[in-house]
């Protein structure tokens, strides 16, 4: 059976014709996109910004919140503490009560109670021991942030630790110009733009000056604006 083959010729004028009636749309280029994105961004900053500037007219602004397992993680810090100090005071004690040593040099000789300045000396140790394990426990809430302020007329900030019992280290205030921090809060990787690089630690490191250490701000707590943070402490 034949089927004869059919074939086309167009003019140019005819295909200059059927390519003008395709809609065709080039995406825009990816640095045009890049500026389109950057912009966006900048506008919401400066947004936040003045927001920011009309709210400290009238009242303090929260900055950051830890995340909400840190009061229970700190929690079981405060009472392996406490089970330390029971631990350590419990050994000085039977260190002062019962610690004895030979009566003479013989083989056979029996054990007798130590001199008392000995056994006060070893359970000092021992109590010292338990104090600084304790101390060591308690010092990382006591430097960590719950929550950072902003205060009213934006100069001075205040950060609330998870420190307990002790009010000096629960709530403390500084000049906005005498802190500062080395790491940037937005790293731009991640959901909120402020997990870690290349698995690096997840604390930020905020230094009051002439102080010998730092607090710490939390990546997976809630940031108001990283970027925001970024620009008022980050030198």
């Amino acid at each position: 059976m034949y089927c004869p083959l059919k074939v086309y010729i167009f003019t140019t004028r005819q295909l200059l014709k059927i390519f003008s009636s395709l809609h065709v749309h080039a995406a825009p280029p990816i640095s045009r996109r890049f500026a389109t994105a950057t912009r966006h961004e900048r506008n919401r900053s400066n947004v936040l910004t003045r927001q920011l500037q009309q709210q400290l007219q009238s009242k303090d602004v929260i900055l950051y919140e830890a995340p909400p397992s840190a009061q229970r993680t700190f929690l079981f810090m405060y009472i392996s503490a406490g089970v330390q100090l029971l631990f350590w005071g419990n050994l000085a004690s039977l260190a002062y009560v019962s610690y004895g040593t030979k009566e003479s040099e013989a083989k056979d000789a029996p054990y007798v109670l130590a001199p008392k300045s000995k056994r006060i000396g070893i359970a000092s140790a021992l109590c010292a021991v338990g104090v600084g394990i304790s101390a060591a426990m308690c010092l990382y809430p006591w430097r960590y942030i719950n929550r950072l302020w902003l205060l009213k007329g934006g100069t001075m900030a205040r950060f609330e630790t998870c420190a307990k019992g002790i009010a000096s280290h629960k709530v403390r205030e500084f000049s906005v110009n005498n802190l500062k921090s080395s790491q940037r809060v937005f790293t731009g990787i991640g959901s909120k733009g402020t997990d870690a690089i290349n698995s690096s630690s997840s604390h930020i490191f905020l230094r009051p000056t002439r102080a010998r250490m730092g607090y710490i701000l939390d990546r997976k707590g809630q940031f108001r604006d990283p970027k925001l943070i970024d620009r008022i402490f980050h030198r």
